[in-house]
């Protein structure tokens, strides 16, 4: 297969550049939610018990989580937190929502790695093309994001980074390729995509006509009848197998 000599390469961030699957994923939120859900407690308000609490913005988020799929508008936790206090008749104040999740994203920050080989390969890229930039779909705040790109010390590398719950269109909606290839500065066809969702991240950007690669998680199931000619990789440092920069 010919090398990429792509003057731009832009990333997905989790499970890409930074790990955010460390454990079960609806364990994880089930946790995070429970541990903001005792706090709000302990400082005095009055929320019903968890397990009603928990039914109840799992409902809601079922509901943004269909939206998405079908129209690929992004939504954020704490939207669904701030519903689930309006159904559930909590007093919102309109800083409950952000408090809570402020109280339950504490527990998701703790479980968060950067791989071993992502700083080393952002470097060698940086070198060579010149132009990084992100693009994430997520349902967190842009901030938050911001912060994990400052802690593991990544976030200069970027000349431009673009957050789905910002945007407000997810991947694989062509707009949200089509803004970075805008802030790229350059044709579709000279920028690559890496990620590792097949249907985000492989068919979001040949829609627009840029090539990607696909990162594979190890025990993640991919599509059966995924093109052969796919780029993959396991590994960002293998990134350098299919570059000729």
């Amino acid at each position: 297969m010919e090398k990429l000599k792509p003057k731009a390469v832009i990333f997905d961030l989790g499970s890409t550049l930074i790990d955010y699957l460390t454990d079960d994923w609806f364990e994880v939120s089930y946790a995070a939610t429970q541990s903001a859900h005792q706090q709000f407690l302990g400082s005095g308000h009055s929320l019903p018990d968890f397990e009603e609490f928990w039914n109840q913005l799992e409902k809601i988020k079922d509901s943004y989580r269909e939206k998405a799929q079908k129209e690929y508008q992004e939504w954020t936790i704490i939207e669904a937190v701030s519903d689930t206090f309006k159904v559930l008749e909590f007093d919102n104040n309109g800083h409950m929502a952000g408090e809570f999740f402020d109280l339950y994203y504490k527990v998701i920050s703790e479980k968060l790695y950067i791989y071993d080989d992502t700083i080393e390969t952002l470097n060698w890229i940086k070198e060579r093309v010149g132009t990084i930039g992100l693009i994430s779909n997520t349902f967190f705040p842009e901030e938050k994001h911001l912060e994990e790109l400052n802690r593991f010390k990544i976030a200069a590398f970027f000349d431009f980074k673009i957050f789905s719950s910002t945007f407000g269109l997810r991947k694989p909606h062509p707009d949200i390729f089509s803004r970075a290839v805008e802030l790229a500065g350059f044709e579709p066809n000279e920028c690559v995509y890496i990620g590792d969702r097949y249907v985000e991240d492989i068919t979001g950007p040949a829609k627009i006509g840029m090539p990607a690669i696909l990162k594979k998680i190890k025990g993640r199931e991919y599509p059966e009848e995924m093109p052969e000619s796919t780029r993959q990789i396991s590994t960002l440092s293998e990134l350098k197998n299919h570059f000729d920069i």
